[in-house]
């Protein structure tokens, strides 16, 4: 079977970049093949192998992770570090080797994160700053990171984006960003909650995740695979996005916050990214401001609560 031109594999389909990107690539003619939890033991080199020397797509995106809220209590590390690694690299090593054996003019992308590298509130981070990992998910994201630059170093086309704190409507209610907009929007639909906030100084830097995942698609229209950085490059106070949540129903978000709020959140010390590189190599740039994205959140939130009762 020959190549397809226009078939693209999703690893991780059903979370929110595996839904944006999905309706991404089928608006500009893409042939999706979608894979969950349930569709594919990604972990197991047979299966694997046996679907893309079947499929032979023209790109695979990775984007399956074994996720850790900032927010949750840490039960037991050793499971995680196992449960990241099986997601993290062997899953990976299982893709770019059926690429490597199966594929070879496959494009694949993999998905990484800012958390890689250690905090630095006053620096902007490159594709060249030091490796710092600092947790399970970071460190084994660096180890996935590495499997692609070995095969890339074989002749595979394989390249990481180095992702940013990115948000949508799409955001798992276990982030901050949508705890902020999911409490503006109940507030003001039932007149009554609470906000949960702990550090409100603390700095992330958010971009909207659709601009994200064109990134991804760009990435892999480059000549020659490379790891990029995936950021807006500007950080916001977590007080910001609350206030500005809140000012678009016409509420102060002091007058909701609850008394257990530094109870609640916990953040990481503040990332921000520069990406020069992929802005001069594809054109890349925010489509839309910090303020736009938050409305945008806000009036999902509110559209979705209202059909709901509907």
């Amino acid at each position: 079977m020959s190549i397809s031109n226009s078939t693209a594999i999703i690893v991780g389909s059903s979370g929110q970049d595996g839904q944006l990107l999905s309706d991404r690539l089928e608006g500009i003619g893409y042939k999706i093949i979608g894979l969950k939890r349930d569709t594919l033991d990604i972990t197991k080199p047979h299966d694997v192998t046996k679907l893309v020397k079947q499929v032979r797509p023209r790109e695979i995106y990775f984007l399956a992770a074994h996720h850790h809220s900032s927010e949750d209590e840490l039960q037991d590390e050793g499971e995680l570090f196992r449960k990241s690694i099986e997601v993290h690299v062997i899953a990976v090593v299982n893709f770019l080797d059926s690429i490597a054996n199966y594929s070879p003019t496959t494009r694949f992308f993999y998905a990484s994160s800012c958390l890689i590298f250690a905090p630095a509130e006053n620096e902007l981070q490159t594709e060249n700053t030091e490796l710092h990992p600092e947790s399970p998910y970071a460190i084994t994201k660096v180890f996935g990171m590495m499997a692609c630059r070995h095969y890339r170093n074989k002749g595979i086309f394989a390249s990481s984006g180095i992702l940013y704190n990115h948000e949508s409507p799409l955001r798992s209610k276990r982030f901050v960003s949508r705890k902020i907009v999911s409490a503006a929007a109940e507030i003001i639909q039932n007149q009554t909650g609470s906000l949960a906030l702990g550090d409100l100084e603390a700095k992330v830097d958010w971009g909207y995740a659709p601009d994200y995942v064109k990134a991804m698609h760009l990435i892999l229209q480059t000549d020659h695979p490379k790891d990029y950085i995936i950021a807006s490059g500007q950080a916001n106070t977590v007080r910001k996005f609350a206030d500005i949540a809140f000012r678009r129903v016409g509420l102060d978000y002091r007058d909701h916050l609850s008394s257990e709020s530094q109870k609640i959140y916990r953040t990481n010390l503040t990332r921000i990214g520069n990406s020069t590189l992929l802005r001069q190599e594809t054109g890349w740039k925010p489509s839309i401001s910090f303020e736009e994205m938050v409305y945008k959140m806000v009036d999902a939130e509110i559209t979705a609560l209202a059909s709901e009762k509907a």
